[in-house]
């Protein structure tokens, strides 16, 4: 419509849009995953809309929230905290909301945290779903894999510190729910089995290639194409080349044209180098990357002929250096030791880089010869476990998936398992079969019949001709299976009566791929094929770490995992059974905290220990000697006070007596800054176990017990606290702090010990020694 004679008219200001004026809304935070170096800004703009979708509605009313939390982050990593923390909390903050959009409850509500975190809320139904003996491969599509009770509890550590960034009162809402015991599972060590297995070949290869790349460093000679390294299989040997080329044609940077090739033999040494360095000092993954140069050999002035090389490394977590011991004493593999392995590879590392005082110890090269920037030991571990056939004891657990897949390549079909993550966050098994190419069929047929064969031998299984031959079924229900290799030796190994015929199906498709090929070849049971002409494959083992993890075979479930967490529980259980918790502390270099949650608790040795021990009480009981002087000849023989069944004995039946707060603890405060007991100690002249129960909720020392009567006492002095918080208001924040600390405790209790002592509570009331008295006098300190 036109504009009238007076509008036209008018002297009114017309206001003219600037866009100067227009803030653009800047939510970014510090971004920086494992292949970045420094922090990048990252844009999360994508969770105002729903379900975190950019296409999906905008919900303007998220805005304020997410630009505190941007906020906070920022200024976290300005503090000089880690941007990698961050990415984790955003993570969970953005799955947090993705499962609250899809069922349709506001996430930065109460309504919508308790729906996650509840008591009947979305974390308690993924710890249901888990199941942790069950492989992969076991389930069916669209199965939930769930998670741990420990990944709760992380999970909901990182997502209580998103929403506390968000400005969202989630200490108050956390009081409406159980909170997770974020027990972990401890460490499995290596067995005397494994141990033996690992060493051997880790150091073989170690000491064979390293003197090699010495020699060839120092005398200005190259590096042939290949280095041999020889690997005792049983009475067999078999030569392994490893290659000395750095060339790789996978993971090549598209910036710099840099990559690390994890198989080529110097950055395999270090591979197995870092392995030993964990066996020898038993130090952990950190500590053991930052060992530097130089290293110092002392000699022992009482034994001239005992050299010794102590390595240091620092601990930042503990605020802490971190010493370890190598000894020169032999480890039984061609009588070496550590300090002639740790003078050798300091020589390889001085030779090939790292020569002035600072450097690393352990680095790899890339394909330019240069050293590079991250040691990624995961790639390394994949052809470690390859070329030197590092199989697990408890590979035939396996045996069913193999043979599937087995039958399924013979079909011509493919058996793809994969986790995916579904529109509720929770992850689920994808299994899929289908069809493929003939020739992608007959190597994934061989590799599963390698795969067979390798769960009931550990001979090689490379060079064997047909055909095979069986002999009867023996009294135990076996049958032995008989073959010869094309160089004339001769090998077997038994089979149930009931796996015959899969073995037989083996044989009958080796003759199968044996009669496409011309009469001039040898007929092989197991080979490479490529136009009807067999060959064998690189190596003692066609089977390759990756190929384990595109199978959905989990690591340790085939090939041995290589941690050097398990390295640790190894010596901390050798350590504890030849001198108690005090050696294994003193080697480890840990608390006892932490050495008894991660290293000790339900150590099988132990179990084993206490069998032997009562075996042996056994064999020595007769007409002349009862149980008590059986034990007393078997606790001399072995020189030890009591017997492991009696010490345990003796511990579950001692009473625990706790303090009014029912909690326990040793008598000595150990609290962060001020001890105040220490100063009242002080004052008094004397050394008195603590009593200032006041400060239970600060002390290190002070734990839960799993027992009813505790636990109870426990519920009733945090109900006491809560009655008291209006009483003392500006006692308030310190009271909250308290209250929270006091239920982090009680979610260690198990869950028929807490619903024992609720039911309690419930019909009983508060514990007769908790009263609002003593929770006021509990506030006393903070008036």
């Amino acid at each position: 419509m036109a504009k009238s004679k007076i509008a036209r008219q008018s002297n009114t200001v017309k206001r003219v849009r600037n866009s100067k004026n227009v803030v653009p809304l800047n939510l970014t935070i510090p971004y920086k995953d494992s292949k970045s170096n420094q922090p990048k800004s990252f844009d999360i703009s994508h969770l105002l809309h729903l379900e975190c979708d950019k296409k999906k509605q905008k919900i303007s009313s998220r805005t304020e929230y997410i630009r505190r939390f941007c906020k906070k982050a920022n200024q976290y990593v300005s503090n000089g905290n880690s941007a990698a923390t961050v990415l984790h909390i955003y993570e969970f903050l953005r799955s947090y909301i993705v499962f609250c959009d899809a069922v349709d409850v506001d996430p930065f509500k109460e309504s919508g945290y308790l729906k996650f975190a509840g008591n009947d809320g979305e974390l308690r139904h993924r710890i249901k779903m888990y199941h942790p003996s069950k492989r992969l491969w076991e389930y069916n599509h669209d199965d939930e894999l769930g998670i741990k009770e420990s990944s709760a509890a992380s999970l909901l550590s990182m997502l209580r510190i998103a929403l506390d960034w968000g400005g969202f009162p989630v200490t108050d809402w956390a009081r409406h729910h159980r909170g997770f015991t974020g027990q972990t599972t401890p460490f499995v060590g290596y067995s005397d089995q494994e141990e033996k297995l690992l060493v051997t070949r880790l150091s073989n290869l170690f000491f064979a290639l390293a003197t090699q790349l010495i020699a060839a460093k120092e005398n200005n000679t190259p590096l042939p194409a290949t280095l041999p390294i020889v690997i005792a299989l049983g009475e067999h040997e078999e030569v392994v080349q490893i290659p000395t080329s750095l060339d790789t044609k996978v993971g090549i940077s598209k910036k710099d044209g840099k990559a690390v090739n994890a198989g080529a033999a110097f950055n395999l040494t270090m591979g197995a180098a870092y392995h030993l360095m964990c066996f020898f000092t038993s130090l952990n993954d950190s500590n053991i990357r930052s060992i530097s140069h130089p290293i110092k050999v002392h000699i022992e002035e009482r034994d001239k002929t005992l050299e010794t090389v102590r390595v240091s490394s620092y601990k930042p977590r503990a605020n802490k250096e971190v010493d370890a011991l190598l000894l020169g004493e032999t480890f039984d593999v061609d009588k070496r030791n550590g300090v002639k392995f740790i003078k050798l590879l300091e020589r390889l590392s001085k030779l090939y880089g790292n020569t002035e005082d600072g450097d690393q110890l352990l680095f790899t090269l890339n394909n330019a010869a240069n050293i590079s920037d991250n040691f990624r030991l995961t790639d390394i571990n994949k052809k470690l476990v390859n070329q030197l056939h590092l199989l697990s004891p408890n590979r035939a657990g396996n045996l069913p998936w193999f043979k599937t897949l087995f039958y399924a390549y013979r079909n011509q079909q493919a058996i793809t398992l994969k986790k995916t993550v579904n529109k509720l966050g929770r992850t689920v098994v994808q299994k899929k079969v289908e069809a493929i190419a003939k020739s992608k069929a007959v190597q994934g047929a061989t590799n599963s019949a390698y795969c067979i064969l390798s769960c009931y031998t550990d001979l090689p299984l490379k060079g064997i001709l047909l055909p095979l031959t069986y002999s009867e079924k023996d009294s135990d229900g076996y049958i032995t299976v008989s073959f010869n290799y094309r160089n004339g030796r001769h090998g077997c190994f038994n089979v149930p009566a009931s796996d015959l015929a899969l073995i037989k199906d083996i044989e009958h498709y080796a003759n199968e791929n044996a009669d496409k090929q011309p009469k001039r070849y040898e007929r092989l049971l197991l080979t490479r094929s490529r136009r009807y002409v067999h060959y064998d494959w690189e190596g003692i083992s066609p089977i390759s770490g990756q190929l384990m993890a595109t199978w959905s075979v989990e690591p340790n479930h085939y090939y041995l995992s290589l941690l050097s967490s398990r390295w640790r529980k190894m010596t901390s259980n050798q350590a504890y059974a030849d001198g108690g918790t005090q050696a294994a502390q003193s080697l480890l270099g840990n608390t006892l905290e932490t050495l008894d949650r991660n290293y000790l608790n339900g150590d099988p040795r132990l179990n084993n220990v206490i069998t032997v021990q009562g075996i042996e009480v056994l064999q020595n009981i007769n007409d002349e000697t009862n149980v008590e002087q059986a034990k007393a000849i078997v606790a001399k023989r072995r020189g030890i006070p009591m017997l492991s069944h009696d010490e345990a004995k003796k511990m579950r039946e001692e009473s625990i007596k706790t303090n009014p707060n029912g909690l326990i603890c040793n008598g000595q405060q150990v609290i962060d800054g001020k001890n105040t007991q220490r100063a009242t100690n002080h004052k008094l002249g004397l050394n008195l176990p603590c009593t200032e129960f006041d400060m239970c909720h600060k002390c290190q020392s002070a734990k839960a017990v799993n027992e009813t009567e505790a636990i109870y006492k426990l519920i009733s002095l945090i109900d006491a606290l809560k009655d008291t918080l209006n009483m003392y208001p500006d006692a308030k924040s310190e009271a909250h702090e308290k209250i929270e600390q006091f239920e982090f405790t009680l979610d260690g209790a198990s869950d028929t010990v807490f619903e024992e002592a609720m039911a309690k509570f419930n019909t009983q009331g508060r514990h007769p020694r908790v009263s609002i008295d003593h929770a006021i006098l509990t506030l006393g300190r903070l008036k």
